[in-house]
Parts: structure tokens; sequence; C-alpha cells
């Protein structure tokens, strides 16, 4: 009996001082992120005169510089192979062509009218187009493609809108250059897609960080009858391309990068990337003498400041694994932060065991944290611990169509096989009082709940500090999109 007594007081006193932890853990929590600090960062990185925060302006530096100072103080070592914190991110800024033209069959194409110049150099091509359907990964290994001009349907058969159609592409290009084609022409069969945006879009210049190997074009037409551009795959097409007057600028870049050295002697070696993007859209031409400022505040001054509240709390309660803090540039030019991270990583890959990224579109449910990747990854329980702690729950991704998930940095992690989780203020639906400050000029700090911000951030550093003592690794859920990249990578394969 004594014994039994002995076990009960013991469990007893294990389960008080876990209890206890947790209570001191937010308290510590409560005194260290408070309401002042967290509006005073906000008011700095979103302030008029930081303009915008666009990339390549001498007002991202200045972002970039503060970002830096926050992490000296903490005390925070600078991460290996950064320049005191900073890493150089390689950036070209690609202007349109003078002129593009293409023959498919019997039917012409031109710039801007019915064709769109996506990627690569200038070109002067005629000869036999392969067409190859829609041209999944899988599908084109079994296509003979090397040294050819290959013709294909824009995205993919999933593709229901133009984020997934240029995801898919994306995707496709890639493996083209590393399989030798000359060239990628796709037909654009989305029906709803708007053409005068696209045009609007890219007749603009299209950033993209400097690769090593070859540049292929890769154009998008528009047929007047899409059935007459109709073939049977690995049918041979008689063609044309023409791209003149292709220009591009080198715009230097940085991330900013630390690191907090994990506590345990074994997990220590593993990592937890936290990241969050400080660009945004800059100044643009106002109409009738409205605001042409573009302030950031929710996209992504918000996350930003998630971030240094990480650093702060973590520098002073170090986890057992390290922590690595990135703050990504260049976002808003299409992820290019967290792709130059990624295909040059401060600390090797596959010991980066989880990506948590804090990015949003803004807020219009403040009873929750929104966790794009709810679903996803083993994290969900221990996200929600967190949440519950300060009396939010937690909501998933409000629109799936919208392929929120691939349309920030996380994703660049996630495609190398990292779990990858996206933690954001409460977004239930796409709305009115989103797209009123969504790249808007009314995203400014005055328009914020500080108090509902606050509770937020507490969340987000209290997931971030159980998730980086937790000794089991995260992993992607059975059956994920990521799964196999995943094994890949930790597999060493």
């Amino acid at each position: 009996m004594q014994k039994w007594i002995f076990c009960l007081v013991v469990a007893g006193a294990l389960a008080g001082e876990r209890g206890y932890a947790q209570k001191k853990g937010n308290a510590d929590l409560n005194e260290m992120i408070t309401r002042p600090e967290i509006e005073a960062h906000l008011s700095f990185l979103a302030a008029d005169e930081m303009k915008g925060r666009n990339a390549g302006s001498p007002e991202l530096d200045i972002a970039a510089n503060y970002i830096r100072t926050m992490f000296k103080i903490q005390g925070l070592r600078p991460a290996p192979g950064t320049n005191n914190y900073f890493q150089p991110v390689e950036q070209i800024k690609n202007y349109p062509p003078t002129k593009a033209t293409a023959q498919v069959g019997n039917q012409s194409f031109a710039f801007k009218d019915n064709l769109l110049v996506l990627d690569g150099d200038s070109i002067q091509w005629t000869g036999e187009m392969i067409y190859v359907g829609y041209g999944s990964v899988e599908d084109l290994k079994k296509y003979d493609i090397k040294g050819k001009m290959v013709l294909a349907l824009a995205g993919s058969k999933d593709s229901d809108n133009l984020n997934k159609v240029f995801s898919a592409s994306s995707e496709k290009n890639k493996y083209m250059k590393q399989a030798g084609v000359l060239g990628l022409v796709e037909i654009l069969v989305l029906p709803q897609a708007p053409w005068p945006a696209l045009v609007n879009f890219l007749s603009q210049p299209v950033w993209s960080i400097k690769k090593e190997g070859p540049s292929i074009p890769h154009v998008l037409l528009k047929p007047a009858d899409i059935a007459s551009l109709k073939f049977q795959e690995a049918e041979k097409v008689n063609g044309s391309l023409t791209i003149e007057g292709k220009k591009k600028i080198f715009v230097p870049g940085k991330n900013v990068a630390a690191i907090i050295d994990g506590t345990d002697p074994k997990l220590k070696e593993e990592y937890i990337v936290i990241t969050a993007h400080y660009d945004h859209v800059g100044v643009q031409r106002s109409k009738d003498g409205q605001d042409s400022i573009f302030n950031g505040a929710r996209d992504n001054a918000i996350g930003t400041v998630a971030l240094l509240e990480t650093a702060k709390y973590l520098s002073k309660n170090p986890p057992k694994h390290s922590v690595i803090l990135v703050a990504l540039t260049s976002e808003e030019k299409g992820l290019l932060g967290s792709q130059w991270y990624t295909e040059h990583p401060l600390v090797p890959l596959n010991k980066h065991i989880l990506s948590i990224n804090c990015d949003g579109v803004g807020y219009n449910d403040k009873t929750i944290i929104t966790s794009i990747s709810f679903g996803r990854t083993s994290t969900d329980e221990t996200v929600t611990k967190a949440a519950k702690a300060f009396g939010l729950g937690v909501g998933g991704d409000p629109d799936p169509k919208e392929n929120f998930f691939e349309r920030s940095d996380q994703v660049s992690f996630a495609r190398k096989g990292i779990p990858a989780i996206k933690l954001q203020p409460g977004l239930a639906r796409m709305d009115d009082e989103i797209r009123k400050y969504y790249h808007r000029q009314a995203d400014e700090v005055a328009s914020l709940d500080l108090e509902y911000l606050t509770r937020f951030y507490k969340t987000f550093v209290y997931a971030v500090q159980l998730l980086a003592n937790e000794s089991k690794r995260p992993s992607w859920n059975a059956g994920d999109k990521f799964e196999e990249a995943s094994k890949k990578l930790y597999s060493g394969s």
C-alpha cells in the first residue's frame, strides 16, 4: 500500500511540476511579449517613411538593419555562412521582350494579343514541337524531349485556378531545364483566366533568383479556339518561336538569419526554421490624390514581429532543438528569399526538421489563429495546445481552392521535403474585411487590433517553444503531396 501511495505522490508531484512549468512558461510569455513593444516594432516597420519596403529599395535595407539589430540585442549569433547576419540573395529583374511571336500549326500568336513570355532569353527558332498533353513530371519521363521544343497544356489536370496553373507550370519548367529541353510552349485552357490582367502583370518586369544551369524560353498562348489546338500525345507539330529584346538587371537582396543553439546534446543538431518575409509592395501611383504608400502592416510586418518576438523569448528560454530564424526578402516578387535559402541553406537541409512560417493577408476572426497547413503534418495537436493556452482556437485553410499553402514561403521548404506549417492571425474566409486591407493603402498600424495580436504573438511563440522541445521529429501526414520528397531528403538518397 505504501508503495502505491508513494507512486501516486510522485506522479502528482510530477504533474504539478508540469502544470507549474506550463503556467510559468505562460507567465514568462505574458511578461516578455507586451503590447507596447509589439506596437513599437510594427510602427517602425510599417511607417510611411519605410515607403512600403519594396524589394531592392533603400527602405528594405533599413528594415533588414533593424531586424539584425534586434537579433544582436537579444544576443543571437549570426547563422554560419552569413555576413554579420546577412545572407546575400542574388536576384534578377527580368524585363519583358520588345517583341515575341509564335506559330503552332496554322495558328499565329503575337506578344500581348495572345502570347506572353514567362521565362527565358531571346530566341529565334523554327522546327517541330513535341506535344505532351499536360506533361506532368511523371508523364514527361516517358518522352524523348532532350533538345526539343515542348508543346503542352498549361498547368495540370487539377489546375482549377491561375495559382495552381502557375505552380504546376513552374515545376514542369524546372524539370524540363534539367532534362535539356530547348523550350516550353504552353496552351492556356483555363476558361476563366483573366487574360487582360495577365497581360498587365507580365508586361511588367518579373523577378527571379539567379540560378545555375540553362535558361529556357517559356511562353503562354491563348488560342481563340482551344479545340483547334488539340493534338495526340507525342504528335509532332510544326512551329516557330521568336523572342526579341529581353533584358536582365541584377538587384542585390538579403535574408537576415540568426541561430539559437539547442540545449539537448543530441537534439541541438536538428533545426526548427522560423521564417517571415519582411518586404512588401512599396509605393504605387495614387489615384485622385489618394495615399500612394502601401505600408504592409498585415503583410507582413505582423509576421516579421512574430519572428522578433520569437527571437526575444527563445534567447532567454532556449529549447532542446536549435532554432534558425530567417527574415526573408522578396516574397512579394515570387518567394525569392525562401527559394534562395532552400537552394543555399545555411545549415544542411536535411538537418531542418520543421519550417514554421508567419505570413498572412489579414484577419477576420479574433477567436482563432489560422494554420493553413492544418491536417497535413503531425504538429496539429501541439499548435492546438498552444492556442488553447491563450484562449484561442485553431482554424484551417478557409478556401483550399485559393491554394494559400503554395503562395507563401513555407512551400519552398515543403518542396524540399521539410514538414512545413504556416501560422497567421485568424482568417476564416476571404471577404470584404480582408480585401479592404490586402495589398491596399489602408493596411496601416492604426487599423490593427493590438490586443488580439498580442494574444496571437504569445500563441505563436508558445507553439514554437513546444515544437522545438519535442523529441519526436515532425512529419507529413501519410499521403501528403510532399511526403515522398520528405522521405528522399531524410533518407539521404
